[in-house]
């Protein structure tokens, strides 16, 4: 211990006394772990830390499989959640949840809020208590009981001060009295999928009618394995139930599936995968840092052969050395993964735009013990590892020829040359991976960014205006409301046009109904499913959606004419391929009285569900028309098309709907632009912060074939001088300085091609419409990466060509 103290002491007085040498290592080295400190904090937050439920790992969510519809991950339809939850074998209990949205009003200013209506399994499933009160009973969860619900813990705080005598109160929901039963503890929380913020459950109330439909599709499922039992075990338990409710159903679930997927896999969506390149990509810049770290260390054992070769002959043995040089560069790294944590720490603001919506409210970067312990050890073992190498070239010295050179230079070793091209050449190779990976995803965002541009998204504002149900349960009330705010909005100064719409795209990725098509009779195995919206006259031109076939809704088409509908694109070629699809008919229940609809319009196909998913088949009502379950599909969003800053119109906006209803909550306010951006924003991140570590890479591989170039012209100052002296020209000795450079930037150029073709094989599936080997990426690549090489070579090599070989052939 007393010999350790003497040598950390010892490195510490050398350190200091080459500061810049010192700064210069301790920065490459924070950035290399401070990045790698952050990647992993995010790592672990996301898919290591154990959900806050009871046996988490137990937890899994059901999902109905229609991709004979195109829904490869369907909202379950409630007559198949009653099925599956009395006939499976594998799970200890099953709940169902959906999504609801409610006016709060009295006790303050009126609150959207929005809630889950759930069965009463659903807290006993997640293994949860409330902080205050109880759950829901059976009882409870009947059309016929009366109205409870159960809160957040932040809607408690900011609500009701959390004032403990809230359980028992009743509150205003849509203007219908619920009794508060219970208040959920902090933290609490499962997302919409949406990533929609959850703040009061109730119970959902499945009628009869609702348990036997296999057609509508809106619920979530969660369940509770048995003990034992494995995810693999419980899917074709499942698949089994479903193909016995696909054969009792042919009418409406003719060829339905289901599958079951882990609640921390369905709450990490597909995160995984850019999470482990983000990984992967720290990790090459970690390397990177190091391999400048041992050349700076290589570079400086030179300068210190003197002291080496005096200390060796005075009797210090070989492994003294070593450990004084390797305690030299593990506190070299131990101080940069100090520096380290602060650059982690300060990069969390951004990181957190990489967490999954459906784990925003659980995870929580930050440093803690663990993350501290990652860190030393990381920096110990960096310093260890690429401090030996240098450490044992240092030990490589003649001491005869050191001893009797004075205070003269001392020149490289085949060891140290060879060690030093190495390095060089891995480091280029690394920046070659990383570039090529962040030119593939720039690519791509550009792709899914593009699909939206006729939207001119950052021209479009859209609000919610959902209507309470009670207030407004009759259509024509509705409609009233619906014309009257228009009215009013539209003669607002900078509103181009507005419309309003069931939902915006992207916004809610559900809302499909089973339809009838005339002329074709009901066949076993063969379905026909399509979103559903309804909206109002100039809703197309508002949002920035194409008309290709016959007319769009006008105030003509209302409760006394005849049923219409617009479809897309998608939607005529699934259904009515090759033909007319203007004057085609459908229907979208089951019963002999449900009125024919019949297509006037063709839009073109935008993406609703997903930027990356092909477009879905979609089906337009008019808002006037009563067509399926109005309450479900009835237009909650306000879009306006502006010709000023869209959110300056928000104070007039929201003044002109209380004009109209002053009780009217008005939530929700954003733009397209902000839409894309929950759409895109983790996919935006992802591809900034990859494209940051390949810049950094970049950066450090210039660096470190600079450092060594700008050192091999030192070291060859009075051979340059001889050579001018016979005769070379200027150019000569650029020539020469170059191609050292140059050659060690090309072999790491062509290895590092190599690679990027084998690994970014690893990313197709993060990839849009572009190739893993993109020839335009890897070229613009290589340019890129030659011409920073090439500016990290000329200016050594221009130092070289400016020598004196007067001057030069004195140096000794």
């Amino acid at each position: 211990m007393e010999s350790l103290i003497r040598d950390v002491r010892f490195a510490v007085r050398t350190m200091m006394k080459k500061p810049g040498f010192t700064a210069v290592a301790v920065i490459i080295m924070a950035l290399g772990i401070g990045a790698n400190t952050a990647i992993f904090s995010l790592v672990r937050a996301v898919l290591l830390r154990p959900l806050p439920f009871a046996d988490p790992d137990r937890l899994v969510m059901v999902w109905e499989d229609a991709s004979y519809v195109g829904f490869p991950k369907n909202t379950p339809a409630p007559g198949n959640f009653a099925d599956w939850r009395a006939r499976n074998d594998v799970f200890e209990a099953m709940a169902a949840f959906r999504f609801f949205d409610f006016n709060l009003t009295g006790d303050g200013p009126p609150d959207k809020i929005y809630a889950y209506g759930v069965t009463s399994e659903f807290f006993p499933v997640l293994g949860v208590q409330p902080a205050l009160g109880r759950v829901f009973t059976a009882e409870e969860d009947r059309p016929e009981a009366g109205n409870v619900a159960i809160i957040s813990y932040p809607l408690w705080q900011s609500r009701y001060g959390g004032d403990a005598g809230i359980v028992g109160r009743d509150i205003l929901l849509n203007d219908t009295k619920y009794t508060v039963v219970g208040v959920m503890p902090r933290g609490f929380q499962l997302l919409d999928f949406m990533g929609t913020e959850i703040r009061l459950w109730t119970p959902a109330k499945f009628s009869q009618r609702e348990l036997r439909s296999h057609g509508n599709h809106y619920l979530q499922v969660v369940a509770r394995l048995k003990p034992g039992v494995t995810i693999e075990q419980a899917n074709n338990n499942i698949k089994t139930v479903t193909a016995q409710i696909a054969r009792d159903n042919p009418d409406q679930a003719s060829r339905l599936d289901a599958f079951v997927v882990s609640l921390r896999d369905e709450l990490t969506g597909e995160s995984r995968r850019p999470l482990i390149v983000l990984l992967i990509a720290v990790a090459f810049v970690l390397l990177i840092a190091a391999a400048n770290l041992a050349n700076l260390l290589l570079s400086r054992a030179l300068g210190r052969s003197k002291e080496v070769a005096v200390r060796t002959a005075l009797g210090a043995s070989r492994g003294r050395l070593v450990r004084q040089l390797l305690t030299e560069s593990v506190l070299l790294s131990f101080f940069g993964g100090l520096a380290g944590v602060a650059v982690a720490y300060w990069s969390f603001v951004f990181l957190r735009h990489l967490v999954p919506p459906g784990l925003a409210l659980f995870v929580d970067l930050r440093i803690d013990m663990l993350v501290l312990v990652f860190t030393l050890a990381l920096s110990v073992i960096t310093g260890m590892i690429f401090g030996l190498a240098p450490a044992m070239q240092s030990l490589k010295v003649d001491l005869n020829e050191t001893l009797k050179q004075g205070g003269g230079r001392t020149n490289l070793s085949v060891g140290h040359r060879r060690l030093q091209n190495a390095m060089i050449v891995g480091e280029v190779a690394l920046a070659m991976v990383l570039l090529v990976g962040a030119g593939l995803l720039i690519k791509t965002f550009a792709h899914l960014s593009d699909q939206y541009a006729s939207l001119h998204a950052e021209s479009v504002l859209a609000v919610r205006t959902q209507l309470p149900d009670n207030r407004y349960s009759e259509p024509a009330r509705r409609i009233a409301f619906y014309r009257q705010v228009l009215d009013q909005v539209k003669a607002l100064p900078g509103v181009v046009s507005a419309a309003y719409t069931t939902s915006v795209p992207l916004d809610w990725k559900g809302g499909t109904n089973g339809i009838l098509i005339e002329g074709r009779p009901v066949e076993r195995g063969v379905d026909y499913d399509a979103n559903h919206r309804q909206i109002s006259p100039d809703y197309f031109s508002t949002i920035g959606i194409a008309l290709r076939q016959g007319r769009q809704f006008n105030d003509g088409d209302n409760e006394r004419t005849m049923p219409v509908a617009i479809v897309n694109e998608a939607m005529a070629r699934e259904f009515w391929p090759g033909e007319e699809v203007i004057g085609k008919r459908f229907k979208t229940g089951g019963e002999a009285s449900d009125p024919w609809i019949t297509i006037v319009g063709v839009v073109s196909d935008l993406k609703q569900m997903a930027a990356e998913a092909p477009p879905k088949p979609e089906m337009y009502f008019p808002y006037q028309q009563q067509v399926g379950e109005q309450p479900w599909y009835a237009p909650r969003d306000l879009v306006l098309r502006t010709s000023v800053a869209p959110t300056s119109l928000v104070p007039a906006l929201t003044a002109a709907i209380h004009q109209v209803d002053r009780d009217q909550p008005v939530s929700d306010v954003r733009t397209m632009k902000d839409v894309l951006g929950q759409e895109l924003g983790q996919r935006e991140t992802g591809t900034t912060l990859l494209g940051v570590f390949a810049a950094l890479a970049l950066l450090l591989a210039a660096i470190g074939l600079y450092g060594v170039l700008s050192y091999f012209v030192s070291q060859r100052i009075p051979e340059f001088g001889v050579r001018m002296a016979l005769g070379a020209k200027s150019r000569d000795i650029l020539w020469l300085v170059l191609k050292r450079g140059m050659g060690l930037a090309l072999l790491g150029l062509a290895i590092g091609l190599a690679a990027s073709f084998a690994l970014t094989r690893l990313m197709q599936s993060l990839l849009f419409e572009v190739s893993a080997s993109d020839p335009l990426v890897f070229a613009l690549i290589a340019l890129l990466l030659a011409g920073v090489a090439l500016a990290a070579c000329i200016i050594p090599a221009r130092r070289a060509m400016k020598i004196d070989p007067m001057v030069a052939l004195r140096y000794e």
